[in-house]
């Protein structure tokens, strides 16, 4: 008299073990779902505790039934299949969408008005790596992906470019898989490799728009400099196009500082990156997508007599090592100086 326990959230996942014995007659929980009842060949619903035959075959998705329960007690044998990794994500999905239609708070919100519950997350995921608490990891990993979750469900009732939890799924199942061919495939296992094809078809779908695809202007304005360096790096841009005020911060020590550090740097970047867009939109006209420098150049208006003397002997003279500059040692005090001793300097 086996329990045929079925997974929720795949109704009509049958586990193998249980076919030979749904050929006959079977009891059925009101749990179970009814696209599976029309393939059965006999069946009744069985929805309170009952007296039932020994060989009785009970079909449920409830494991907690009164049914199921007074059928284990007697020694009933229970088939269930393994279980699928990933099947609690199709019942936060349902969780998720439950709580847009019905729940008053999740209605009103917007992608905008989730914006610092987004940033909060992302903050408290990277308290709890540092942290080293596993199952702090575990939670805050949850409450980043109800963010994932949500911005979703939010675009899913979008009037306009609408898609799913199920699109954002498929961009990453693309995304992922043309980026790691050789690794997918079974042709590889080699690290070095797998980086290599990663960047290279990652740079070619940036040669089908602008270098600057991508590149987040909101995220902290140091990680968007460095961000912006790298791509620019990896297009062969003019390193004399870069401003030198970029690449140096300076932050007064002053009680009142009368500009923002932050917004300074973020103004500078952004103009770099409106300069970056001209020129690629400029060479788009004949085009052309620039990436070594004397493309760029050609289309920021520049040319190699822009770069001044000092710089082309820079470029063109080997790198010296520079020796250390001699200081004076304050670990201890310098003797009193007489007229006949001079001054003694550290290395």
């Amino acid at each position: 008299m086996p329990v045929i326990l079925l997974d929720p959230a795949l109704p009509d996942l049958i586990p193998v073990r249980a076919v030979s014995s749904m050929t006959g007659h079977v009891y059925v929980t009101e749990d179970v779902h009814p696209s599976l009842l029309w393939n059965l060949p006999s069946y009744e619903f069985a929805s309170a505790v009952r007296d039932l035959p020994f060989d009785a075959v009970v079909l449920t998705s409830d494991r907690k039934h009164s049914l199921v329960q007074q059928q284990i007690s007697r020694g009933a044998e229970v088939i269930a299949g393994d279980g699928v990794a990933g099947k609690r994500l199709l019942e936060a999905v349902a969780l998720m969408d439950q709580l847009r239609r019905t729940g008053p708070w999740e209605q009103q919100q917007t992608h905008d008005s989730l914006r610092r519950y987004l940033l909060e997350e992302v903050y408290e995921l990277l308290d709890a790596f540092d942290q080293g608490d596993a199952k702090e990891l575990c939670s805050e990993l949850g409450d980043l992906l109800l963010q994932v979750l949500f911005h979703a469900r939010i675009a899913q009732d979008s009037a306009v470019d609408a898609f799913t939890i199920d699109d954002v799924a498929q961009s990453f199942v693309d995304k992922v898989s043309y980026r790691t061919p050789g690794v997918l495939s079974g042709e590889h296992s080699d690290l070095e490799r797998q980086i290599q094809e990663w960047e290279e078809r990652k740079a070619a779908e940036r040669n089908r728009g602008s270098v600057l695809d991508g590149v987040v202007t909101q995220q902290p304005v140091l990680s968007l400099t460095q961000k912006l360096f790298e791509r620019l790096a990896g297009a062969d841009f003019p390193r004399d196009a870069i401003s030198p005020s970029l690449t140096r911060i300076d932050v007064p020590v002053r009680k009142h500082a009368r500009d923002s550090v932050e917004d300074t740097q973020r103004r500078l970047v952004l103009q770099l990156m409106n300069q970056v867009r001209a020129a690629e939109n400029a060479a788009g006209i004949d085009g052309i997508h620039p990436r070594d420098e004397n493309t760029w150049r050609k289309y920021l208006g520049m040319t190699h007599d822009d770069v001044p003397p000092a710089e082309l002997r820079r470029r063109l003279s080997p790198p010296r090592r520079l020796s250390r500059p001699r200081r004076l040692s304050f670990v201890e005090a310098p003797p009193r100086r007489s007229s006949s001793s001079k001054p003694r300097l550290a290395g």
